[in-house]
């Protein structure tokens, strides 16, 4: 269990205490912590190393603060006598409009960035003094944080309540979240250098001078009402902007005034600022994630979680981790919902890479220590005993000196993902099936999503594929925002593996004007974290409803099946379902694979070039982060197309530059109104090295009239080496009266042939066939046969009766789902 900090810690500080340091640290903290920093190897070369490099950093200082301080970035031109001047981090701004930096270059962010330098060498010269009692860096952190507050309080902050900041005029969003959170901690970290008459050097007088202790109340209440009455509510702002508001409110001497700010953060939401209480409602159960994508949820619980720390070591007898345990179990996220090759998968803006926040789970860990709270302190001691022992965490930085220590209770937890997972604000629905090989290149993974959230894409109901050790069947992800490409490819339906209907699926509403109705699950086997019935078999069944905008009104629902057939073999079917409501309607299904090329094998199959065909919404109006150049296919390229093909296809996706070639291979089963279209996509962002800069190639189903009757039909075999490696040997459509019903699929696998029945239709409908001795009633079942007509097993997805020959099999009532076994 923890031990030395955490005695001290126990004992709590008081609302009431007086003496600074108390943000990150205490007085009575610092024998313990400095005890830690001799003993422990990791803690002594996190110092040793944090030592070396501030000596060096303030090594100017030591020679010539005059010089040190004048390279801050003052605007000397406004100089006056005697008076240091305003900083200069001006950047264009165009026709007046209001500008954020999240695409300002390095020449308009270079002062800004040189500003930020200097006041983390104040925080750090802070933390220095704290530790060593050496006044020769108590003075550069004085120096550094006397020379801001003179600076910053010649700039006038912004009325623009939306974004407004106070040196950064149009962004005061960047600003709390890079410079606003940084100066009230070299304050708490100097105060009892400036209460026993350390003085500041004037640059300008050339002399020390008076610390303006109200002055520097006034910055720090600045940037508390910064946060609290500029900016945004109902998405990640709030809690961006959030260690801005805690810290100075911390640093504010008036109790009563620092409780008044503070409150801000615990339970005072503004129009502008979530409060604690409100953010954390997300997370009303246990696994509940904040609604963005992945790096963004993961932060978001992250500073979280730190704050709830800071603010709990302030007022033990506020118990916010107890109070929000349910926020701290949604830190290990990252953990579960990654493919047999740790990637993540991907939504909206989210990343493909992505590391646990192990830094968090400690955090996590001393608030359930603080608060007694044994449920949280059994979550992650065994977590981070176990990222620690495979090598996976290692302590970095000085925070991890100043309150981490080695030892937790629990032994080391197994990681154990489930067959099937979802993220419910995401609308995803993820199904997996591990190899007992324990290769990642033998695992399967797929999943199904798409719902509007802040940083959301409109992507329709979208899947990915992954195979053979790689995500293939991909999402394009997203490179710098606010770019062309950005908006009016990678976060709408083309960059997608999705249906676009007649041309004019698209966002509307909500933020951005991004907005999409969510993915709905209809049935599912396993349900989300269940164990499964079959080592073999998994399925999902999913609704969408596409009418945003007033051309599409199309319902959709879309089956997607995993299907493993021997430890290293296996496919994926895909049966997607839509429907619009207008007359003249045409479906368009999209797959984009990693790769070199696509082939479409069929001999008798003519491809012609047809550049204009997905052009027609190129000069759509665009206006950034407003409106969008739906559906985006404009930005295919190499375009060609086959008229009316009425045959089954056999198509292939090509990737040869891995070590191994990797296989995609596509069975399409035949319909008498289908066009092909083979297109290079943009490059997918984050896709393996081979690959990162090389177009998507990408296959494009056009479906005339509805795809209801007759879906799309899709049979995905990853495999790799060589092109005769595949295993599935055909496929073949079961229909019912001229409906689509199900596919016989044959492969043959270690020499053994194996024959499947797929069945997938309404779950109120019925599929009978006397020639093959089938009957089915209910949505998905599979039946396998060897080559000799012998039943293997069967499989009910969702369904109430199975009969295959002699053999009846039902669900035990109220179950809808079944696997038996006849060998």
């Amino acid at each position: 269990m923890f031990t030395g900090i955490l005695t001290v810690l126990s004992l709590g500080l008081s609302a009431q205490q007086q003496n600074r340091p108390f943000i990150w640290a205490s007085p009575e903290e610092r024998p313990a912590i400095l005890e830690k920093i001799q003993k422990e190897a990791w803690a002594g070369k996190i110092y040793a190393d944090f030592m070396d490099q501030l000596d060096r950093d303030i090594k100017g200082h030591q020679e010539d603060p005059v010089l040190f301080l004048k390279n801050l970035p003052f605007d000397w031109d406004k100089s006056q006598p005697n008076q240091i001047p305003p900083f200069h981090l001006t950047y264009h701004i165009e026709d007046g409009q209001h500008k954020n930096l999240d695409n300002a270059t390095e020449a308009e962010m270079a002062n800004a960035r040189i500003l930020i330098r200097y006041l983390q060498i104040g925080v750090d010269c802070g933390m220095a003094y704290y530790l060593t009692e050496e006044e020769k860096y108590a003075q550069c952190a004085t120096d550094i944080l006397y020379s801001f507050i003179k600076a910053v309080l010649q700039s006038k902050v912004s009325d623009w309540q939306g974004r407004g900041g106070w040196l950064f005029p149009d962004d005061g969003f960047r600003e709390v979240r890079e410079i606003g959170y940084k100066v009230p901690l070299i304050y708490d970290f100097v105060a009892a250098f400036i209460k026993k008459g350390g003085r500041p050097y004037d640059l300008l007088k050339k002399e020390k001078t008076d610390f303006p202790i109200n002055e520097a109340q006034e910055v720090f209440r600045t940037y508390s009402d910064i946060t609290i009455n500029y900016g945004m509510i109902g998405s990640n702002h709030p809690i961006l902007e959030a260690p801005s508001l805690v810290y100075n409110a911390l640093a504010i001497e008036d109790e009563k005034e620092r409780e008044r700010l503070l409150s801000y953060f615990l339970t005072k939401s503004t129009a502008y600022q979530d409060a604690l209480n409100e953010m954390a409602a997300i997370y009303k159960e246990k696994g509940d994630l904040w609604p963005e994508t992945s790096q963004y949820l993961n932060a978001a619980a992250s500073i979280l979680t730190r704050l709830m720390l800071v603010v709990n070591r302030y007022e033990p007898g506020l118990r916010l981790g107890d109070q929000y345990a349910n926020l701290l179990f949604s830190l290990p996220a990252l953990d579960y919902l990654v493919y047999p090759n740790n990637q993540l998968i991907r939504w909206g803006d989210g990343k493909r890479t992505g590391t646990p926040p192990y830094s968090s789970y400690e955090e996590a860990y001393l608030l359930g220590e603080m608060d007694g709270a044994r449920g949280i302190t059994d979550e992650f001691g065994p977590l981070l005993t176990r990222a620690i022992n495979q090598g996976r965490y290692e302590r970095d930085g000085m925070l991890a000196v100043l309150w981490y220590d080695r030892e937790f209770e629990g032994e080391e937890g197994k990681l154990l993902l489930p067959r099937t997972d979802k993220v419910d604000h995401a609308g995803i629905f993820l199904q997996r099936n591990l190899s007992a090989t324990q290769n990642p290149k033998d695992g399967l993974m797929c999943f199904v999503g798409g719902a509007h959230m802040v940083h959301g894409h409109a992507e329709g109901m979208n899947i990915e594929l992954y195979g053979r050790g790689e995500v293939l069947g991909v999402d394009n992800g997203r490179g710098r925002y606010q770019q062309d490409i950005h908006e009016n490819y990678s976060r709408i339906f083309a960059a997608h593996n999705t249906v676009v209907v007649n041309g004019n699926s698209r966002s509307d509403g909500g933020w951005v004007n991004l907005g999409i109705n969510t993915v709905q699950l209809l049935a599912m086997e396993p349900m989300p974290k269940e164990e499964a019935l079959s080592p073999y078999h998994s399925f999902s069944t999913t609704s969408f409803i596409d009418d945003k905008g007033e051309q599409a009104e199309a319902y959709q629902e879309r089956t997607l099946a995993l299907i493993r057939t021997s430890e290293t073999t296996g496919y994926y079917v895909d049966i997607f379902r839509s429907k619009s409501k207008f007359p003249g309607q045409y479906h368009d299904y999209l797959y984009h694979n990693i790769g070199d090329r696509l082939e479409i094998l069929n001999s008798d199959v003519s491809l012609k070039p047809t550049p204009d065909r997905y052009m027609a919404n190129a000069g759509l109006p665009w206006v950034q982060n407003q409106e969008y150049r739906h559906p985006g296919w404009h930005f295919f390229e190499d375009v060609y197309s086959t008229g009316a093909y009425q045959k089954n296809v056999r198509a292939r996706f090509i990737a040869e530059k891995f070590e191994k070639p990797i296989y995609m291979d596509l069975h399409l089963p035949a319909d008498e109104s289908r066009e092909y279209s083979q297109v290079l996509a943009p490059p997918t962002f984050e896709a393996p090295a081979p690959y990162e800069d090389k177009p998507t190639p990408t296959l494009v189903i056009r479906k005339k009239g509805e795809a209801w009757t007759q879906p799309f039909v899709v049979v995905f075999e990853p495999f790799d080496g060589n092109s005769d490696n595949h295993s599935i040997r055909s496929v073949e459509k079961l229909e019912q009266d001229g409906i689509f019903k199900g596919l016989r699929i044959r492969s043959k696998v270690a020499g053994n042939i194996l024959v499947q029945y797929i069945i997938a239709q309404d779950k109120e409908d019925h599929f009978a066939d006397k020639n093959l001795g089938i009957y089915f009633k209910g949505s998905f079942a599979v039946i396998t046969e060897n080559a000799d007509e012998k039943l293997q097993n069967v499989y009910i997805g969702d369904g109430e009766e199975l009969r295959y020959g002699d053999i009846n099999v039902k669900p035990a009532y109220p179950k809808k789902s079944l696997y038996q076994e006849f060998r």
